[in-house]
């Protein structure tokens, strides 16, 4: 008598399958104001998980990218940001033990930004289920090593399912177990990330972005062309040859000197890409003049120079050849893509004293 009476009070009360979130605040402090840094670019360095729960800390890291991306700073890609990280030898575990001011150097960025997953986990209880996602996350300004915004917070998502009937239990404790599901993490850590992202100030969308004039994607040669470029001077950029126009025309679908634009990419054909710089002594010479590399960390003009002409004083060779992509001859960014010149010209500007 008593599950009839039951089922009877089941069946008058309304039901659905609701994931409900909890209406809760960060803890957050902002030391520093934004507003006095020079911050423009920032990189979101791979976050640690404290957790049992797989991965988690690459759903919210890439969370994390998205939103922030919207406040108008340069964030720069998660994959280029691994890249820098692994071409200096740098630990993603270890992270926490490297200088600052060097990991900013590294991964060229004018703040960086730390992230742990604290808590994950999922429960669930037949016609009941819950996520909990915890955080703490903060930004370092690179320059002075100061930490300039950090938060930390715990967000909860649940579901409240509650039957019409007894025939409809089944159909609630599936429901409520695809609150356990990949997807409800992913939602739950972007609500908590949004929550984070309220609380950084944001930067105008005006601010100049830059920008890899050479880079490097799957195994090919990029070039990002630039104001009063044409194919001739390109071709003899990158090959020191003119002749080799019509070869990056015909790779960039029959692309034209009318048809360039500033800001464009195009594909560089056939031309080496070194990973060590030591492999440059094995190019072909008389098949190739020019090759690229991709700049490790602890690289200089000078030690590259001494790896390809056994004399780093030869740097100016290296200089000249990348004359408009190197800012400052006293410091390559790491990932940086150089033009190697595989012997020295005639008209190398080093004079040699004496």
């Amino acid at each position: 008598m008593k599950k009839y009476f039951f089922a009877f009070i089941i069946v008058f009360l309304a039901s659905s399958c609701n994931y409900i979130e909890e209406r809760s605040t960060p803890h957050v402090k902002t030391p520093y104001s934004f507003q006095n840094m020079d911050i423009a670019t920032i990189a979101i360095l791979p976050f640690k998980n404290k957790t049992e729960k797989k991965d988690v800390e690459d759903i919210l890291r890439r969370c994390f990218f998205s939103n922030l991306s919207l406040k108008g700073y340069e964030v720069l890609k998660l994959e280029e940001v691994d890249e820098r990280l692994n071409l200096a030898g740098i630990n993603a575990n270890n992270l926490d033990s490297e200088d600052v001011y060097k990991v900013g150097r590294i991964v060229k960025a004018d703040a960086i930004v730390y992230g742990v997953v604290t808590k994950c986990c999922k429960n669930f209880y037949g016609i009941y289920s819950q996520v909990v996602l915890g955080a703490e996350i903060k930004i370092i300004e690179v320059r002075n090593s100061m930490v300039i915004w950090q938060a930390d917070h715990t967000e909860k998502t649940h579901s409240d399912a509650i039957p019409v009937s007894p025939f409809s239990i089944p159909e609630a404790v599936v429901d409520s177990s695809m609150n356990v599901r990949e997807k409800v993490i992913a939602d739950t850590a972007d609500r908590l990330v949004k929550k984070f992202i309220v609380s950084i100030p944001g930067k105008s969308f005006s601010s100049p972005i830059s920008a890899s004039v050479i880079s490097i994607k799957q195994g090919k040669v990029y070039y990002r062309i630039q104001t009063d470029d044409t194919l001739s001077s390109i071709s003899l950029k990158f090959y020191d040859d003119v002749l080799k126009a019509d070869e990056i025309r015909r790779v960039n679908s029959g692309m034209y000197e009318e048809t360039l634009t500033a800001g464009q990419e195009m594909i560089i054909p056939d031309i080496p890409i070194v990973e060590n710089i030591e492999d440059v002594k094995q190019i072909d010479k008389t098949k190739y003049k020019r090759a690229v590399y991709r700049v490790k960390w602890g690289d200089s003009l000078y030690n590259v120079a001494s790896k390809i002409f056994n004399d780093g004083k030869r740097w100016t060779v290296i200089y000249d050849a990348n004359r408009h992509e190197i800012k400052d001859v006293k410091d390559l960014p790491v990932g940086q893509v150089l033009i190697i010149p595989l012997v020295i010209p005639v008209s190398d500007s080093f004079k040699k004293a004496g």
